[in-house]
């Protein structure tokens, strides 16, 4: 099968023991069934531990966090399990983060998540235009969905769009939502000939004026305070920005690095439309990352800001349904207040 990846994949490992937010603090660590299993049968004093510590919450067996930490995570912030027993002990969930995979069946893209400080540094640690390299893995393809013959062409178009830097970034942020709207409508008319045209040739309309009851911002804020909240920082940070209403027109210090982000949520989120035909709400929040992380770049690092909206955001679904329906739901959220948010 083939897999895509950013062109830092390889670069990526882990910092266990020196990681400055360890993915072993402040999230309960879910195991999946078979090592469960492994874990009933695990001899000694470290497979008595393991079952004390299993608990089923009414959806999965997890390890409980005590006193917000992995029980299994030691005064050196290594994890007893792997250490132990190797990496291979440990739940599929562990192996797998920071990594975000998804299979579509012929291919699998897999991201590194900016929630993890090595993964965000390696995002942020370049003013490159963000590429995606072709690996081939043992995974057997498998038949696809028939709209992957449409919007992968349309998520690369959009890619491009966001990486050609002969127009400034807010102008291309722009485009991106415009013809986002314009997929959409041609999605939802299931005008499928049109829509490999306008891939290769699109047609840019402006956008319609409209009547706001709340800017963008006001509404970002408060949307995003209304969800699960993790880490007291981001709630910090939130409040900072909500009490800090008159800043500047979105002129991002940072283009290159606001472009990467760009990218990186285009790539991970875009093709999830094939699940539920809702390109047009993805792009919109694409978006809405681009802007809050920069707008909360005024009070904090932009790569703080990055790892903190990646984690209360990207890791929790609840929280990622909840913006998916507020873009359609909440005024100062639609895409025509993210339009005139890149109009001023």
């Amino acid at each position: 099968m083939l897999v895509r990846v950013p062109d830092y994949f390889d670069q990526f490992a882990c910092l266990a023991g020196d990681c400055p937010h360890s993915c072993c603090v402040g999230w309960e660590v879910v195991i999946d069934e078979d090592t469960a299993w492994r874990y009933r049968a695990e001899p000694g004093p470290l497979g008595e531990k393991l079952r004390a510590a299993m608990q089923f919450d009414g959806e999965d067996v997890c390890f409980p966090l005590d006193g917000g930490r992995c029980p299994f995570l030691n005064r050196e912030n290594l994890c007893e399990i792997h250490c132990a027993l190797g990496a291979e002990a440990t739940s599929v969930t562990c192996q797998e983060h920071p990594r975000f995979i998804e299979e579509y069946g012929p291919f699998k893209e897999i991201t590194l998540s900016a929630a993890c400080p090595k993964a965000n540094e390696l995002l942020l640690g370049s003013n490159e235009p963000l590429t995606f390299s072709v690996l081939e893995d043992e995974t057997p393809a498998e038949e696809g969905d028939a709209w992957l013959d449409w919007l992968l062409p349309l998520r690369n178009y959009l890619l491009d769009l966001l990486r050609n830097r002969e127009q400034p970034l807010q102008e291309r942020l722009r485009y991106f939502l415009l013809i986002a709207q314009e997929a959409q409508r041609l999605l939802d008319a299931k005008a499928m000939e049109e829509l490999t045209a306008f891939c290769a040739s699109p047609y840019i309309r402006r956008p319609e004026a409209a009547e706001l009851t709340e800017g963008w911002e006001q509404a970002a804020c408060r949307c995003l305070r209304s969800l699960e909240i993790l880490e007291p920082d981001w709630q910090a940070l939130l409040e900072r920005w909500e009490n800090n209403p008159a800043l500047p027109a979105f002129a991002p210090r940072e283009p290159e690095k606001l472009e990467r982000i760009a990218v990186y949520l285009a790539f991970r989120y875009l093709l999830k439309a094939v699940n539920d035909g809702d390109l047009l709400g993805r792009a919109q929040f694409c978006l809405l990352g681009v802007l809050t992380v920069d707008r909360l770049s005024r009070f904090t690092e932009l790569s703080e800001a990055l790892r903190l909206f990646s984690r209360e955001i990207e890791h929790d679904q609840d929280n990622l349904d909840a913006l998916l329906d507020a873009f359609w739901q909440v005024d100062g959220l639609s895409a025509a207040a993210l339009l005139a948010a890149l109009s001023k």
